[in-house]
């Protein structure tokens, strides 16, 4: 392991308040482990596992489950560290819920994951460990920081498979300047052999990809049962093809995301995917797959990690989504803060409310908000 991403300690007895490290704990490997090679790094290490979620008193979330809290519990007491369960459900609400459905509700398809990252780990969390005295801040998640005398470099994870930067982006500076990555540099296969070899519960624990308070993966029951009444105003609307012309309704746009195919209900030679989303008329735009490539975007709410911000144009292998491989791009800042976004090559499915994040090379140079695509 790399002292860039686990700093060695000197010893035990020389250790003071800056040498806790808080590790925000799901109950899950990665975390668990990313505990486990803290301790061995001679760090004192406080488990922390935020209570998210409990819809009509079960919690649904494998992330903020009760099974979760227990197991991170579970494997706090084996490997003899304190561990804390923290109820932020009402800021997780308030800050990742309600924008979840508004975002619906504006035609666009968010990320809370990485609004939750953003506003609750490294934020309400980090603040909360803070008060437990830790000076540092860690997680399971696969990315890597190098501290250097100018600025701290988020970078992406040695294994590119299992790299999660992507959702890292808005994390800042100073923030940056007191986390850890212990499993930057390791593989899935690593992560579960040291679990396994540590005898931890959890060793074989499954991955979930799905949003932590959504259940079976349906956003689309969620919304109807969150905000119903939202659904029903929106009502039907038009569904628009190619050349314009009305091809069908839809059942209200919050239940349509860019590039979707299935679920259309339409008639056409060849198929028709989810182009755009236009929620002032309420209607839907879709074409063929060449239709549904863009050319350029505008990106907001922009966060600049591992560069100062850009006095000019560069360019950047631009990632769109969690899957996307990236794409090269002309990224030419505007005076309002904004981005305007120059695909080199046109990107497949340009989605608002999804992040555009910027990298150079492995280095990730900031990220911010899609909010229009140009076709």
């Amino acid at each position: 392991m790399d002292s860039r991403d686990i700093p060695e300690m000197t010893s035990r007895s020389t250790r003071h308040d800056k040498a806790v490290v808080a590790v925000a704990m799901s109950g899950g490997v990665d975390s668990s482990v990313a505990a486990a090679l803290l301790l061995e790094a001679g760090y004192d290490v406080i488990g922390l596992t935020m209570h998210l979620w409990s819809d009509d008193g079960t919690s649904k979330a494998p992330c903020c489950s009760f099974g979760g809290e227990h197991e991170a519990a579970a494997v706090a007491a084996q490997l003899a560290f304190p561990h804390y369960t923290v109820d932020f459900s009402q800021e997780f609400f308030t800050l990742v819920v309600k924008d979840f459905i508004s975002e619906y509700v504006r035609g666009h398809t968010p990320n809370p994951c990485i609004r939750c990252n953003t506003l609750m780990k490294w934020q309400r969390l980090w603040e909360k460990a803070q008060k437990f005295g830790a000076g540092y801040f860690a997680t399971g998640h696969y990315a890597r920081v190098e501290k250097n005398a100018s600025r701290i470099h988020l970078r992406r994870a040695a294994f590119r498979q299992k790299d999660q930067s992507y959702a890292l982006w808005g994390i800042s500076q100073e923030q940056l300047k007191c986390t850890f990555f212990p499993l930057g540099k390791m593989s899935k296969d690593a992560v579960r052999k040291k679990a396994a070899a540590l005898g931890l519960p959890n060793a074989l624990r499954s991955e979930s990809q799905e949003i932590c308070f959504v259940s079976n993966d349906n956003y689309r029951d969620f919304l109807k049962e969150h905000s119903q009444e939202v659904l029903e105003r929106i009502g039907s609307g038009e569904i628009v093809g190619p050349g314009g012309k009305v091809l069908g309704h839809h059942a209200g746009f919050p239940n349509y995301t860019i590039g979707q195919r299935r679920g259309l209900g339409l008639t056409w030679p060849r198929p028709l995917y989810v182009r755009h989303i236009d929620a002032a008329t309420n209607r839907i735009f879709v074409d063929e797959e060449d239709g549904c490539y863009g050319h350029a975007m505008r990106v907001e709410q922009v966060n600049w990690v591992s560069w100062e911000k850009p006095s000019g144009p560069f360019e950047a292998e631009v990632q769109i989504r969690y899957r996307d491989p990236g794409s090269p791009a002309r990224v030419v800042p505007q005076n309002d803060g904004s981005l305007h976004v120059e695909f080199l090559t046109p990107a497949w499915a340009i989605t608002p409310g999804q992040s555009a994040v910027f990298y150079d090379g492995d280095l990730l140079v900031g990220g911010g908000i899609i909010t229009s695509a140009t076709q």
